[in-house]
């Protein structure tokens, strides 16, 4: 659904009867609706909804999205990764725009994570927000899909259906969100073999056999190996480049979430190590993290 794109503002205009809500449109308007191709520039079947009325199909992700409505904007639409699985539909923001589009956003990793954040945090990022292998949210529920929320979060949820190997793009320190982000730099893009490479706190990743995880800084490179020493274990997530710099690295700010040890609460963010352009090996930093 384009919950926030002008041009739709339109639909308020429509004359529904009371027995036509919370069930499928007969009419709109006056409108036949299966008369109905698109509105605005949007073919009617990438729409959930229009107000309340249930519209007749849910893509799996943004990718889907433009691969079967070419020119789609950006913004934010409703998907169901796994059809008639227990997922539920739900918003999520699209970048149609970046080397092609179909970029689905899966987390804004904004730094501290401490800000603006869920009562049960307990000085967590990593252990809080890295569970790729969940099909779950973390966050304020009304942060999740927002590129410019005001605390973090993360939305696993469309992982379920999308067909490996995936690329994940790790964007750093843009101050506001913006797609077009083909030259931007600082930018890692991994090219990842399946759902068990991912970042995911509480379990190990093997980062460095055959294909499992290439990288590159930008869209338009060929895509390189990491380097021999990367390595993702129960709390942290680190890839290298071929010549042992990091690249955009995550690990658990409360070492009480490492091994035990006494709390800390460090808010580590996103490393920006040196094999990134414009790395300088420090921590802090915020990211937007996209599937596509």
């Amino acid at each position: 659904m384009k919950s926030k794109n002008w041009p739709f503002l339109f639909i308020l205009s429509f004359l529904f009867t009371t027995n036509s809500f919370c069930q499928e449109a007969v009419k709109i308007g006056g409108t036949d609706k299966d008369a109905i191709s698109k509105i605005g520039n949007v073919p009617i079947e990438s729409i959930s909804k229009i107000g309340n009325v249930s519209a007749p199909y849910y893509y799996k992700n943004c990718k889907d999205i433009l691969e079967n409505n070419p020119g789609s904007p950006d913004g934010i639409y409703t998907i169901d990764p796994d059809g008639s699985g227990a997922i539920e539909p739900f918003n999520c923001y699209c970048d149609m725009t970046t080397d092609g589009g179909g970029w689905t956003l899966v987390g804004h990793y904004r730094c501290p994570t401490t800000e603006n954040a869920p009562d049960d945090l307990d000085n967590r990022d990593y252990a809080y927000f890295m569970k790729a292998r969940n099909d779950l949210t973390y966050g304020k529920p009304e942060y999740i899909a927002n590129p410019d929320s005001e605390g973090a979060w993360t939305d696993w949820r469309v992982l379920n259906a999308v067909t490996w190997p995936i690329e994940f793009a790790v964007i750093l320190d843009q101050t506001a969100w913006s797609s077009g982000w083909e030259e931007y730099h600082p930018t890692a893009i991994y090219r990842v073999k399946n759902r068990n490479i991912m970042p995911n706190y509480g379990t190990t990743q093997d980062l460095t056999t055959t294909d499992n995880l290439y990288y590159k800084l930008l869209c338009g490179n060929f895509w390189a190996d990491v380097g021999p020493a990367s390595a993702s274990g129960t709390f942290y997530w680190y890839p290298y480049n071929g010549g042992n710099e990091y690249l955009t690295t995550f690990h658990v700010s409360n070492y009480y979430y490492r091994d035990g040890s006494e709390p800390t609460n460090y808010h580590n963010g996103v490393y920006k190590g040196t094999g990134l352009v414009f790395g300088d090996n420090s921590w802090h930093h915020s990211a937007r993290l996209l599937i596509r």
